[in-house]
């Protein structure tokens, strides 16, 4: 189920308007709209923390322990989602996993204590991201693979613009009531179900009597994904930098945590303005190059956080590394998608959602560990040249699966 719009003219009224949002089919525009509504009311993930050691008063130790279970059972839910929507289809796995994340965000709002509320953050860890990957195999499976990065760029806007509005929206009703936040975090997330039962059909080729459902060792046999998963490690490994040894780095600078928070925010405030006006140019520029200028930008901009001793100088540094990011936004789902054989899609965008638990596991032991033994010239000089080795591997992998596609290279496994 495939859609692409005709040639659009940027020069006639609306043209250019057109050439960002035009030729996606319906139900895309369903998961979109889905996808805002969910996430400008995800309120739970940035005050958690404040929920568990203010109105639970745990120590900063249990909450942390908390919060770990919650990530674990996050990264063990992509794909396990990704095979769930290969084997029973995309339609119904999304329904199941956000009905499910929203009734277990009930449970561990009401669950009391540290051993109750410990196993029912797990279970809504395992049942957070269900969703996730058959979100992202749908998309593939009914956009046209030129107007693939457009659509995956779109949603990760839809993403960014949702919290943009969750995180002011979660602080003023936490004031009123963290149970506030529990109840409309799970609304939002029953409202994204219904939306795909108004208006997503099932987009899952269909499969013959005796046709191969495939298997995970068919996916982890594939050389090019496994490749590709190692770029995108390398690349979110500096990226959440950001929010681990970034912040400390402000404090060794003499800037407290608001300069930190005002700094932080115009990643937000660019993602928000610039992503609109550059979805007419993603799809018109060869992915590999793309993705290889995104990364250099990526490091380029953390590499300056080295010279950056000020809040201008980290704002400079901030402004070159968003750009990187809105570059690359949409390109890896659509990449993913383009070496995925249709009837592994679920699981393989649930291996390239796992990539990103691996590096949240990764990033910040790795970051602190060198900052504090190296220094930061050590840290920020390397953040710079891994995401350089990042962007070339991740050049090679789209040369490689643009020669798959053409049929000069088979499917591994």
């Amino acid at each position: 189920m495939t859609s692409a719009g005709p040639p659009v003219d940027l020069a006639a009224p609306g043209g250019r308007v057109a050439a960002r949002l035009g030729g996606l089919p319906r139900p895309f525009w369903y998961l979109w709209a889905g996808t805002l509504v969910n996430r400008t009311g995800s309120f739970i993930a940035p005050f958690l923390a404040l929920y568990l050691t203010g109105s639970r008063g745990f120590s900063v130790g249990q909450a942390g322990l908390v919060l770990s279970l919650l990530g674990l059972g996050s990264a063990v839910s992509q794909p396990v989602g990704g095979a769930l929507a290969d084997r029973i289809g995309r339609r119904r796995t999304m329904v199941i996993g956000l009905l499910s994340s929203a009734l277990t965000l009930l449970v561990l709002g009401a669950a009391d204590g540290l051993p109750a509320i410990a196993v029912a953050a797990l279970t809504y860890g395992l049942c957070l991201d269900l969703f996730r990957p058959a979100v992202q195999a749908a998309v593939a499976d009914l956009v046209a693979d030129a107007d693939r990065p457009r659509a995956f760029a779109l949603q990760f806007w839809a993403i960014n613009l949702g919290f943009a509005v969750a995180t002011p929206l979660g602080g003023y009703l936490a004031g009123r009531g963290y149970w506030l936040l529990f109840v409309l975090d799970a609304l939002a997330s029953a409202g994204f179900a219904l939306l795909i039962l108004r208006g997503v059909p099932e987009t899952r080729p269909v499969r013959g009597e005796h046709d191969d459902p495939g298997r995970f060792r068919d996916v982890l046999a594939d050389r090019l994904l496994l490749s590709l998963v190692a770029g995108v490690v390398a690349g979110a490994v500096v990226y959440l930098q950001a929010f681990s040894t970034l912040p400390i780095v402000f404090g060794l600078d003499g800037l407290g945590p608001g300069s930190y928070g005002l700094a932080l925010s115009l990643n937000g405030v660019l993602i928000i303005v610039l992503q609109p006006l550059l979805l007419g140019v993603l799809g018109r520029r060869g992915r590999g190059p793309l993705l290889l200028v995104a990364m250099v930008l990526q490091g380029l901009g953390f590499g300056l956080t080295a010279f950056a001793d000020d809040v201008r100088g980290h704002l400079l540094a901030i402004g070159v590394w968003t750009v990187g990011e809105v570059l690359q936004a949409g390109q890896l789902g659509a990449l993913v998608a383009s070496i995925a054989p249709a009837h592994l899609r679920g699981r393989y965008m649930g291996v390239f959602g796992l990539s990103f638990g691996l590096a949240a596991a990764v990033g910040p032991l790795l970051g602190t560990q060198v900052l504090e033994r190296f220094g930061q010239d050590a840290l920020w000089g390397g953040a710079f040249v891994l995401c350089c080795a990042a962007g070339v591997v991740l050049l090679r992998v789209s040369a490689a699966a643009d020669r798959r596609a053409s049929g000069a290279e088979r499917v591994d496994g």
